[in-house]
């Protein structure tokens, strides 16, 4: 599938940038065909010549975010190593999630399709070469990209959900998660 247009103009291109709107102003549960549609004024049968449902719909906006997060991160990440690369990383990805809260969440929540696990292997690679840069080798980087993933993912939820009470400064949090991070990082990569 590509950014061809079609009728009236629409591409999937057009499509799915007029369903992160709707995602963006109406959340998860509000994301529905119909209101893609209007967006685009044209009719959901229209609409469902260029996507076969909600489903893959969901997908391809998550496909998109992760794009655009991975194309940050490699952004942020360049010519950086270290310590310097992993908090270039992080507040990246934490920059993409505050800024595109409902772009990010609907890549924990929509569909597994072949579009998305299409995209994941790219998507990954800047933070296993920063990773790598650590000197984690290739039999534990699935594991330490995985506790790299689900720690930040831990964190910016909770943050872009208001459940961190009572933190003045959640910056500086964040930055002693991300030592408490590296340092292990560099432990793992001392004993292997």
């Amino acid at each position: 599938m590509g950014g061809r247009p079609t009728h009236k103009g629409v591409s999937i291109d057009r499509i799915v940038d007029a369903a992160v709107q709707v995602l963006a102003d109406h959340g998860y549960e509000g994301l529905t065909t119909a209101e893609v549609a209007r967006r685009l004024d044209i009719s959901q049968p229209t609409l469902y010549s260029h996507v076969r449902n909600l489903d893959q719909l969901r997908s391809l906006i998550a496909v998109r975010g992760m794009r655009e997060l991975s194309h940050r991160v490699r952004v942020a990440v360049q010519g950086r190593e270290g310590d310097d690369a992993m908090r270039a990383m992080a507040y990246a990805y934490r920059g993409f999630v505050r800024n595109y809260p409902a772009l990010y969440m609907i890549q924990q929540r929509a569909p597994s399709t072949q579009e998305y696990w299409d995209a994941a292997p790219k998507a990954a690679q800047a933070v296993q070469d920063v990773l790598r840069g650590y000197g984690i080798d290739d039999e534990q980087l699935p594991h330490v990209h995985l506790v790299f993933r689900t720690s930040i993912h831990g964190f910016v939820d909770q943050e872009i959900n208001n459940a961190i009470p009572d933190v003045q400064n959640i910056d500086a949090s964040f930055d002693l998660f991300l030592r408490f991070l590296t340092d292990g990082i560099k432990m793992l990569a001392a004993d292997t």
